[in-house]
């Protein structure tokens, strides 16, 4: 890299930028927001950002001039998809991997299905099987009628599949490159965009992060940012089982140069489960505030401003029980809900069942719905979980002072109680009721609250959270050579044994394949790890490693007896043992398993504290 770029205070590393989506769709929530926002962002630093999609869509022009009208994505800003790029491109300039012959049977082809573009123009044909459900085949057209991509599953006469081809083809139907697998396609393309230049990869879509993580080359850095929290329905951040959507992320996070979280919160959660790595990073997503700080004579003393999808997530149903206890006792406040999802009727009817229908209105999806922050006494946040609740900022940089649960993540990393809006305990409903009254009747309360909540959304400005990608990026980019890329890393357990004073210890091997960075067997260490069921951090315990070689990490660890029930909770009476292998950007942890294929003989000690053995 040759230099940052400089406009004002913020500065980005001289980098090619590229945003991943799996694709925009019609209708979307804050994260490809957050990814059109970041890219305009960038675009206004001087560091051009495309962003990244992979679905089949046969056009993003009108996607793209909607979005340009609606101020949602800059001018600055160009969308790029893997099949319309290559729709556009010159076949016969593609250098990739060498093509093969593959052959479809025409007679296990049924009738074409047909996609048009929107100039009328075939763009795909998806041939089935004789089955009328099984594709075949997928063929890409360009606009003059030429295949440029065939997508091909091809089977035997006993009805066994090939495989799956990816073929790209030049105008006269001569197949240019080819690929076993759609991603090894699309890695394809990004390192080709890339053109051996450094480039970052910023990722936001989990569906997308399998396809960019396998990328293992010196000038490119991925970084992956986590929308939501880590854990499935924002259960216990120590015991949760990981969210759907993240977990093969997490389950792989030695594969990228950066995990960036939302808030501190969750990465300092996440870190005392699973322990610290280099690639860790926290980076605020950025939410534009008024550059003044709205007229408080503006806002309407009884009304409250939510705005939000109508999903299970945001509890919106909540809120309607707040406002319920509020109209017994101030029935000229209203709440204003901004927002549409699939639980709309559901919600309307729970408002009319309470005669709440002049106190909380639903107005479904309207064009910057932020701005009826700058005319609300309060807002409202009663989300089940959470990575970084955009509504809660534009609240903040508004200068809406909120009333939010206090879930995980993002209300306590931007809310101080009492002084920029009020924290109550997540689903105390009566508290929550209690603060609105409380911004409702106080004017100076309200306004001093809203005061405090714009000066203290400065820090989410677009240079302030520019400032933070730059110093993250930096990082990342300075230590892609020292990221371990391994496959196969595992753990075999040789020996388990209990010392004669309550201790237990292991034995056992860290085996690895490497595929780049430093020899391994010289940076990775491990820790026994013992997690308490009934809650709580686990407690990491250093592993003494008696070998070391290529591939392989020979360990060992003991811990005493005080250190196995320290700080662990009275009615814990079962602990999980974990290996934790640890260095760089690896961090991973496998359970220890028990000796033995199948039942063994456990010691245990007697009432009279005697050694004997069960059969478990």
């Amino acid at each position: 890299m040759s230099g940052v770029q400089e406009t004002g205070k913020a500065r980005l590393p001289d980098m090619k930028y590229f945003m991943v989506l799996w694709g925009i769709a019609e209708n979307f929530g804050g994260m490809t927001t957050m990814s059109l926002h970041r890219a305009g962002a960038f675009a206004e630093a001087g560091r051009s950002a495309g962003v990244l999609t992979f679905d089949t869509k046969p056009s993003y022009a009108s996607t793209v001039e909607r979005l340009r009208s609606q101020g949602k994505l800059s001018h600055d800003t160009e969308v790029l998809n893997v099949f319309q790029y290559y729709r556009a491109a010159a076949a016969s300039e593609v250098v990739g991997p060498k093509p093969v012959p593959v052959p479809v049977d025409e007679g296990e082809r049924g009738l074409p299905e047909v996609v048009l573009d929107p100039e009328g123009n075939v763009y795909s044909r998806a041939f089935l099987r004789p089955d009328g459900t099984t594709v075949a085949a997928r063929h890409f057209y360009r606009p003059d009628g030429t295949v440029f991509l065939r997508d091909e599953t091809p089977h035997t006469q006993d009805g066994a599949s090939k495989g799956r081809f990816l073929t790209l083809t030049d105008e006269t139907g001569t197949a240019r490159a080819q690929w076993r697998r759609a991603g090894d396609f699309y890695r394809f393309w990004m390192t080709e965009l890339a053109g051996g230049q450094p480039t970052a990869l910023v990722v936001d879509s989990s569906f997308a992060g399998p396809v960019v993580a396998p990328i293992d080359e010196p000038n490119i850095i991925k970084l992956m940012v986590l929308h939501n929290s880590h854990i499935g329905g924002g259960g216990d951040p120590f015991l949760g089982k990981l969210a759907t959507g993240q977990k093969p992320i997490h389950e792989n996070s030695l594969a990228w140069d950066g995990l960036v979280f939302l808030t501190r919160k969750q990465r300092q959660d996440y870190e005392a489960r699973f322990g610290k790595s280099t690639n860790l990073f926290t980076v605020s997503n950025p939410k534009p505030r008024s550059e003044e700080l709205p007229d408080f004579a503006a806002r309407m003393p009884n009304r409250g401003v939510m705005v939000c999808r109508l999903e299970a997530q945001k509890n919106v149903p909540h809120a309607i029980e707040v406002m319920a206890r509020v109209h017994q006792q101030r029935p000229l406040v209203r709440l204003d809900i901004y927002g549409t999802g699939s639980l709309r009727d559901e919600l309307q009817a729970k408002i009319d069942v309470l005669g709440l229908q002049d106190a909380v209105r639903l107005h479904g999806h309207t064009p910057n719905a932020a701005a009826q922050f700058e005319t609300a006494r309060f807002s409202l946040l009663t989300s089940r979980n959470e990575g970084q609740p955009l509504s809660l900022m534009e609240s903040l940089g508004r200068g809406c002072p909120p009333v939010a649960y206090d879930i995980r993540y993002g209300p306590s990393d931007v809310i101080e109680d009492g002084v920029n809006g009020f924290l109550v305990s997540a689903r105390d409903v009566a508290a929550a009721a209690e603060r609105v009254i409380r911004l409702c009747d106080d004017d100076d309360l309200a306004h001093r609250l809203g005061a405090a909540a714009w000066e203290r959304s400065e820090r989410f400005s677009n240079e302030a959270v520019l400032e933070q990608w730059s110093r993250t990026i930096g990082t990342a980019w300075a230590q892609r050579l020292e990221r371990l890329a391994l496959t196969n890393l595992g753990f075999r357990l040789k020996e388990l044994f209990y010392t004669a004073a309550g201790g237990l210890g292991i034995a056992g091997d860290i085996t690895w394949a490497q595929q780049s960075g430093p020899a391994a067997e010289e940076i990775l260490g491990a820790n026994l790890v013992i997690g308490r069921r009934s809650g709580g951090a686990p407690a990491f315990y250093p592993a003494e490693v008696e070998a070391r070689g290529p591939g392989l990490l020979g360990i060992k660890a003991e811990v005493t007896a005080d250190q196995i029930a320290r700080d662990v909770p009275e009615d814990n009476n079962e602990l999980d043992i974990f290996l934790q292998v640890k260095g760089n950007n690896v961090l991973k942890s496998f359970r220890v398993g028990f000796p033995g294929p199948g039942p063994s003989w456990r010691p245990y000690a007697t009432a009279h504290g005697s050694l004997s053995l069960k059969l478990v």
